[in-house]
């Protein structure tokens, strides 16, 4: 990791970028360019703190400078929740970020780069997701913009890295539902996991669960991607795209039902109101394809994924047990 030079982690602040640098930073880095834009910085060995809003070109170059190595982990959450909220602004201004990210480092002629890209690129349909099928037709109705904006975004850096030559080697990871500390905790805006996490610390009498909680999610926590994204880092040459997935998939009915037990919450109350959609009833993706090319494999089990962001919700918070 160290022989790669100077790093920079677009979006440090956030869910995945605040463990990547902790990642590095375990892995021995000494050189890293951390970029924030609304959440403090923070105090760790070997950063350089960089504000830039990565919206504006002259920003994102700005944020390269020096880096061979970049890991772009910067954008908008397009959550469900935030969907229903405004379906355009997250998902056009991670667009924008994107874009300006990746021009930046054509221009600067990165010899590495990652890129967090995602799951709701693919198509509507039952069936394993595998990573060579992204693009055989459109992605479901309610992730049709937030699916497509990935997807212009990969192919943005194939381009670049493939046919361009511009970039050395490009890694598009497509994590599937992330969680963990850092998260967005934000009841407006964040996706099931931690709504339910603030709910059930706060003791929620009823805890609403929009649907029969029947559907089933891929959970991944944040660590685990932060790893898989140290492993993607050793890739050789060109392009390439892969899922990073857990082995099987668990309904909300088993998320809620784990963080109540977890948490000692024995007298909640749950409601499931069938009227409200609950989304897409699975989406089922193998990540088989990246743990058998970089030998990476989930360190953090779902209990101990929960009970984790249990823990630091309630102590950054300052919330009693």
């Amino acid at each position: 990791m160290i022989g790669f030079g100077r790093i920079a982690v677009l979006g440090a602040t956030g869910l995945v970028g605040r463990h990547l640098v902790e990642a590095l930073c375990a892995a021995g880095a000494d050189d890293v360019i951390a970029t924030y834009r609304v959440r403090p910085p923070y105090q760790s060995k070997g950063l350089e703190w960089r504000k830039a809003d990565l919206m504006q070109p002259a920003e994102a170059q700005a944020a390269l400078i020096d880096a061979r190595v970049v890991v772009h982990c910067a954008g908008k959450l397009s959550t469900a929740a935030e969907l229903r909220r405004d379906p355009i602004r997250s998902v056009t201004d991670t667009l924008r970020i994107g874009v300006n990210v990746l021009e930046a480092a054509a221009a600067q002629g990165v010899e590495r780069l990652v890129m967090l890209s995602s799951c709701t690129g693919y198509p509507d349909g039952i069936g394993m997701k595998e990573y060579l099928r992204m693009f055989e037709g459109d992605p479901p109705a309610a992730w049709f913009g937030v699916g497509w904006m990935h997807r212009y975004l990969e192919k943005q850096l194939e381009w670049y890295c493939r046919y361009l030559g511009r970039i050395g080697v490009a890694t598009a990871l497509r994590p599937t539902l992330i969680y963990g500390p850092y998260d967005d905790f934000n009841l407006q805006s964040a996706h099931f996991v931690p709504s339910f996490v603030r709910r059930v610390i706060g003791r929620e009498k009823p805890i609403e669960v929009w649907g029969d909680g029947m559907q089933t999610r891929n959970l991944i926590h944040a660590a685990d991607v932060a790893a898989a994204i140290l492993a993607a880092l050793g890739q050789e040459q060109g392009y390439a795209a892969y899922n990073v997935a857990t082995p099987d998939s668990v309904s909300v009915n088993e998320v809620l039902a784990t963080l109540l037990e977890v948490d000692g919450f024995a007298d909640a109350k749950v409601v499931h109101l069938l009227e409200k959609a609950g989304g897409a009833s699975a989406l089922e993706v193998s990540g088989a394809a990246f743990g058998a090319r970089f030998g990476w494999t989930p360190a953090v089990s779902l209990r101990a994924g929960l009970a984790d962001t249990l823990e630091w919700y309630r102590r950054t918070a300052n919330l009693p047990r």
